[in-house]
């Protein structure tokens, strides 16, 4: 028999952690799929975009997007195949790396963040503008508040 503490959770109330996993989920099934490109990729490329012509380190670019250099890697070895980034070992440290998005590369971003703003426009119209802002002042609220106990 469950008890009550646990039945309550069951109930019909609001709960805000439920409803951002399960908005989350339900985001990252969609996002791909209308935009043309994963919300991780998006992230990198929009990093690359906003130093470029500028190069970016990989160990920076996993500290700023809060993920695992790993992942960058990858990420980075499948961009430069696609010949959307450079990349180049720096000189002094051969263990250390660079990032550029190249011609292609901006134009693609280009093109997806296109594609992801008239997504959110689509997905948070009928919402309303003024309720969007409210939500994302909750949710850095909520981000915040969880990043201090990180």
């Amino acid at each position: 028999m469950l008890e009550n503490h646990v039945l309550d959770h069951l109930s019909e109330e609001p709960h805000l952690f439920r409803e951002i996993m399960l908005t989350y989920q339900a985001l990252l099934n969609v996002f791909t799929r209308k935009v043309g490109m994963t919300s991780a990729r998006l992230a990198l490329l929009r990093l690359l975009a906003l130093r470029a012509p500028e190069m970016l380190g990989v160990m920076e670019a996993s500290r700023r997007l809060g993920v695992n250099a790993a992942a960058v890697v990858r990420q980075v070895k499948e961009m430069e195949r696609e010949r959307l980034v450079e990349r180049l070992a720096d000189a002094k440290d051969r263990r250390r790396s660079y990032v550029k998005l190249t011609d292609q590369g901006l134009k693609a971003f280009e093109t997806v963040h296109e594609r992801a703003h008239e997504f959110e426009k689509m997905i948070c119209g009928p919402a309303g503008a003024e309720e969007v802002m409210t939500a994302v002042r909750v949710l850095a609220q909520v981000r915040s508040a969880i990043e201090t106990l990180g």
